[in-house]
């Protein structure tokens, strides 16, 4: 039999066995980003990473466990073998999205877990994530796509659930207790970086270190968004900035006050 469908064999029995506590890997990391997409998790990366006390792969986004749970949970520890007496973690934005008996699988073998998640104001967020998906992955020209085909793409599963923080929150906080979680907000990243990351140290435990890098995230490319797409997408968005605000006020009521006045 080839090694693949052994693996993954293997794989789906040490599973069964990894949620009750047996023949579980000890390099397992402490803390999960878990995005949101296209919310300053590539910045999130970068800052951990400066810090002497925290392990973090090289590689952003490691997908083990929505694209690659079909490998054993030991070919995963292996990733944070070399982090020594550093709190280790890893940062992968799809997490966000896991189904509840994915999150429920991680929270028995991370008992301990430490989430973050960084929430972006839905509708730019969503823009952004199309705009990478259609322009800089699928090379389309953005001149040439009307409104009908832009809220098509942002109507997509993919993109509503990424950007529905509430349910997100909701789905995770079943399994993590709250006080293990902490949410920041993509606006910090360039308003008030310093103080986010100082939060972030101290959610994790590590002394507070100033990062000499700027709040900069990762650019995109610049696609205005034409204004039938942005009437048609507040809309669209209007029940998920609701309940954002009704449950955080602040950032999440001026969301909504800016799109939907």
């Amino acid at each position: 039999m080839p090694r693949e469908p052994l693996l993954r064999i293997r794989s789906g029995i040490e599973k069964k066995l990894q949620r009750y506590g047996v023949l579980r890997p000890r390099t397992l990391p402490a803390f999960l980003g878990i995005g949101a997409q296209k919310s300053g998790t590539t910045w999130l990366h970068a800052r951990l990473r400066e810090h002497p006390s925290l392990f973090l792969p090289e590689e952003k986004e490691r997908h083990y466990f929505d694209w690659n749970f079909h490998q054993p949970l030991a070919a995963y520890a292996r990733e944070f073998r070399t982090a020594d007496n550093r709190i280790a973690g890893e940062i992968t934005p799809g997490y966000a999205i896991l189904p509840d008996d994915r999150i429920e699988f991680i929270a028995r073998v991370m008992p301990d877990l430490r989430i973050i998640y960084l929430m972006r104001d839905p509708v730019e967020r969503a823009w952004s994530q199309v705009v990478m998906n259609a322009v800089e992955i699928d090379g389309e020209d953005p001149a040439a796509m009307d409104d009908a085909s832009w809220l098509r793409l942002l109507g997509e599963d993919r993109v509503r659930h990424r950007g529905d923080h509430a349910a997100v929150i909701d789905a995770w906080s079943r399994r993590i207790p709250r006080d293990r979680m902490l949410l920041g907000w993509f606006e910090e990243i360039t308003d008030a970086p310093g103080e986010l990351l100082a939060r972030i140290h101290d959610f994790l435990d590590v002394e507070q270190r100033r990062s000499e890098s700027s709040g900069v995230v990762r650019p995109g490319v610049r696609v205005p968004m034409p204004p039938g797409v942005r009437e048609g997408l507040v809309e669209m968005l209007r029940p998920e900035l609701s309940a954002l605000a009704d449950r955080y006020e602040g950032r999440c009521r001026d969301w909504v006050e800016r799109w939907c006045r």
